[in-house]
Parts: C-alpha cells; sequence; structure tokens
C-alpha cells in the first residue's frame, strides 16, 4: 500500500512558512503539504507535513502558526504523528493516545 492510499484526506503540495512551538521552544520551518481541511477555518481535521531539521519525537504536542495571502493568519495546536528525516507529519488536534 502506498503513502497516498493510507492517508484519510487529500494533499495539496505548498511551501508556506511556518513557526511553531514544541516544549516550549520556538522553531522554524516550511509546510511542504497540507490537508485539504488546513484551508479551512476553525477545523481540527487534516494536518500538514513541516520540513525541518531538528529532531522531534511522536506524539508531542506542537502549536503552529502559519499564513498565506489565500487564507490569512491560522494558529493551530496539533500532535507530531510521524518523524522522518526530511521533517515531521503533524495532524491537527490533540491526539489522545498513548504510545508504546
Amino acid at each position: 500500500m502506498t503513502t497516498k492510499e493510507k492517508r484519510e484526506r487529500v494533499r495539496r503540495l505548498v511551501d508556506i512558512p511556518i513557526q511553531f512551538i514544541v516544549q516550549g521552544r520556538l522553531y522554524q520551518g516550511q509546510i511542504k503539504n497540507m490537508g485539504k481541511d488546513g484551508w479551512v477555518k476553525n477545523t481540527k481535521k487534516g494536518g500538514v507535513f513541516i520540513e525541518t531539521e531538528m529532531s522531534f519525537s511522536v506524539g508531542q504536542i506542537i502549536s503552529m502558526t502559519y499564513s498565506s495571502p489565500h487564507f490569512g493568519e491560522k494558529n493551530r495546536i496539533g500532535t507530531i504523528i510521524r518523524v522522518e528525516p526530511q521533517g515531521i507529519g503533524v495532524k491537527f488536534g490533540h491526539v489522545d493516545n498513548k504510545l508504546s
């Protein structure tokens, strides 16, 4: 099964600067793809892939701020659900599952 087939939502390729906070520290990165619901105001569905060179762990809570001329400024809370060498996958909303 490919990554595309595993996804619940369609992704859009983007290149949006982002500032985010994990464990009280401020970081910067680039959103490289975003679930379609990332464009909609006040939704807790969908997610983003953030290109960053910093190291994070699955399950960490992330507070994000990003903006675009298309949808204005957004402030979101999410959970890191995937860690790759190129960056992190984030699901909007707080994922409240236990990680072993």
